[in-house]
């Protein structure tokens, strides 16, 4: 659950500084601008009757807003799924690098590193695989690519996370409004716009294993009513300069590739540069976005020669999208959306002095889509929409291969709606229906009763399905035909304020998956797996600036078909942040606190000439304690933060992919970063 807070920049609040009746006018105004629908329908009765309400009561009155879960603006309460949102403020005090490490605090979620990319859990299923399973979005627009459906979460991902104004973590099948990849949710990353910077900010970090990130970014809100926002971002890290991997070590390992004593040697370094812009005038916007990305592999990946710097990945990826909004008479609400990706992957396999191979995929797409919302008596909500895509390109070429390349082309339309059944009962359902390439049709629906017993409660059951057909990246690499993935959804959310500061939520849910693919014993392979878990939540705030929030998640996963138990499945997630003020609107301290249970790993052995997968080791639970200090304009139009990570320099691994030859890989110790940003 999360809670709105009072629209200025660092949340907090100083009652002998603004005047309360002032504040009350100011919330007014903004509620007004903001949803100009619901300024027409108060009278000035009831603008009078606010103007009277306790200042705790009206800040309650914004209730957060969620855009990702039906492509429409509506309160997290009254979406049809299980809904998180990570401010702005919560990534400053909270001292968040990427995105990964922010969706790291939310309840559900598990990330792992292999020292190459960031893979994300959800819900007790990770599967190594690249974030193909969890749809991504910046601003609406999804930044999957087309050539193994992954997503970045790292430092490969498209934005700066200091450009980032919110991020929704909507749980659970999403294919009614989304298609493929909205298999366990969705993550909608929304973007600062031009009026929120409104000028030139300048930002310099430093950290660990001399790290240094640089950003510049420039935002108006020009009187004609242009906005603009440029940015872009540059960082480069050196890594870690010495990784040490027993299984390459010659003195206890046999491999045939160990060497120099198991020390991968400044072999970890990550460098990237990124652009963002966006400009709107009126109903129509203009986005794009570009990242390049290089990291060296310590970790001899894929049976390469160890301690070798030619083992090393390049990904760029972009995008362009031009959109349309308007709201027209008679609350119709029109959306529609062209646009253009690009997907590029480098990679070298070093097998030997003597023997080099590379592989370069690249990926081009472009699409269209169109939704038309239509409000009947201020009650109920009808959306329709369609969506059309043409993978163009899909292209792979490694040295010594026949390149392959693919077309394909996908459509889908769907329906959905919230119909007020009684003034506390809502039923909220639609259906999808999708021709993905030369698949079977899909069709998945989504249902969910949504009830508000009492005040600030709230009482939702969902039953939602969704599907992800194969990749190019899983077609062109097995030997055989895959099936799409398919999974049904049972949910239950109960959600519960408690006076002016408390919120909370409970979670129940099932899923049954079947056909899930994973890389196994030399291929990819269909398996039928099934869910279950609650999750548990709580957060507070008040009014000078303390806020506080904890979540407790239990998950039990289980496949049906293989002989191993799954890989990455932690049984409990315990986390905990809170942030106070030190000095009142000024400096911020932030304490993280993050509990993943024991996971298990996979290994890849050679039976009878043939790759095999069996169970691996296990790693262990672990305990990770992140500590931020961050002042807001201590000094004028200055911003500064200092983040401690693993602040107790707790030693634990995550579980490796198949295609490692380590079972488990070490993960960073206690490490720093500090940051200025000067706003001109």
């Amino acid at each position: 659950m999360n809670f709105c807070r009072l629209p200025n920049r660092n949340g907090s609040f100083n009652r002998t500084v603004i005047p309360t009746r002032f504040l009350r006018a100011i919330i007014l105004l903004t509620i007004a601008l903001s949803r100009p629908a619901l300024s027409a329908l108060i009278d000035t009765n009831q603008v009078n009757d606010l103007m009277t309400m306790p200042l705790e009561s009206l800040i309650q009155i914004q209730v957060p807003q969620v855009y990702g879960a039906s492509k429409v603006e509506q309160k997290s309460t009254a979406a049809p799924a299980s809904v998180s949102v990570i401010t702005s403020d919560d990534i400053q005090r909270y001292g968040y690098r990427t995105l990964a490490e922010l969706l790291r605090s939310v309840p559900g979620l598990n990330v792992s590193y292999d020292r190459n990319y960031a893979f994300l859990g959800t819900r007790g299923v990770s599967l190594g695989d690249f974030n193909d399973r969890m749809l991504v979005l910046v601003d609406g627009h999804r930044v999957n690519n087309n050539f193994n459906d992954g997503a970045f979460i790292d430092e490969a991902f498209l934005l700066d996370l200091d450009l980032v104004d919110r991020v929704e973590i909507i749980r659970g099948p999403s294919a009614v409004v989304y298609g493929n990849n909205a298999f366990f949710g969705v993550i909608n990353v929304i973007p600062r716009t031009g009026e929120h910077v409104n000028g030139l900010e300048a930002s310099a970090g430093y950290g660990s294993f001399d790290a240094y990130k640089v950003r510049t970014t420039y935002g108006k809100m020009f009187t004609n009513g242009v906005q603009l926002l440029l940015s872009s971002t540059f960082y480069d890290s050196s890594g870690q300069p010495n990784l040490y991997f027993a299984e390459f070590d010659q003195r206890i390992s046999s491999n045939p590739q160990a060497a120099n004593n198991g020390v991968a040697r400044n072999l970890d370094a990550d460098l990237s540069a990124s652009f963002f812009g966006s400009l709107s005038y009126g109903d129509f916007s203009l986005e794009g976005a570009f990242n390049h990305r290089k990291k060296n592999n310590p970790t001899a990946q894929f049976g390469t020669a160890f301690d070798d710097s030619r083992l090393a990945t390049t990904d760029e990826q972009g995008y362009a999208a031009f959109k349309f909004e308007h709201h027209f008479e008679g609350d119709f609400d029109v959306t529609a959306r062209l646009y253009y990706d690009t997907y590029a992957h480098e990679i070298g396999y070093p097998f030997g002095p003597q023997t080099f191979f590379q592989e370069r995929d690249i990926g081009e797409w472009w699409g269209t889509e169109a939704q038309v919302t239509k409000r009947l008596w201020d009650r109920h909500t009808i959306s329709v929409g369609a969506e059309y895509r043409d993978d163009f390109k899909q292209e792979s070429d490694v040295t010594a291969q026949t390149p392959v390349s693919r077309h394909r082309q996908s459509d889908g339309v769907y329906a959905q709606s919230d119909i007020a059944l009684l003034d506390k009962l809502h039923f909220d359902g639609g259906i999808r229906y999708d021709q993905y390439g030369d698949f079977a049709p899909a069709f998945d629906p989504r249902l969910a009763l949504i009830y508000n017993p009492f005040e600030s409660s709230t009482i939702k059951a969902i039953y939602g399905t969704a599907f992800r057909a194969p990749s190019f990246y899983e077609i062109t690499t097995s030997d055989h035909q895959l099936k799409p993935e398919k999974i049904t959804s049972y949910e239950l959310v109960y959600e519960q304020g408690f006076g002016e500061h408390w919120r909370s939520s409970v979670s129940g849910y099932y899923n049954e998956m079947k056909d899930l693919l994973v890389f196994s014993s030399g291929t990819f392979a269909n398996f039928d797996a099934e869910t279950k878990g609650m999750e548990l939540a709580l957060e507070g705030f008040w009014t000078n600036g303390i806020r506080c929030r904890a979540s407790y998640s239990l998950q039990q996963t289980s496949d049906q078909d293989v002989s191993w138990e799954m890989p990455d499945s932690p049984q409990n997630l315990l986390k905990l942040n809170v942030s106070v003020p030190v000095i009142p609107e000024k400096l911020f301290a932030g304490l993280e606190v993050q509990y993943t249970s024991s996971r298990d790993s996979l290994e890849t052995i050679t039976v009878g000439g043939q790759p095999t997968t069996v169970q691996g080791v296990q790693a262990g639970g672990f305990a990770v304690v992140n500590f931020t200090l961050y002042s807001h304009n201590l000094l004028k139009n200055l911003d500064a933060s200092v983040s401690l990570y693993n602040l107790l320099n707790r030693h634990y691994d995550d579980p490796a992919t198949q295609f490692h030859t380590q079972q488990v890989l070490q993960q960073d110790g206690r490490t720093f970063r500090f940051v200025l940003t000067y706003h001109f």
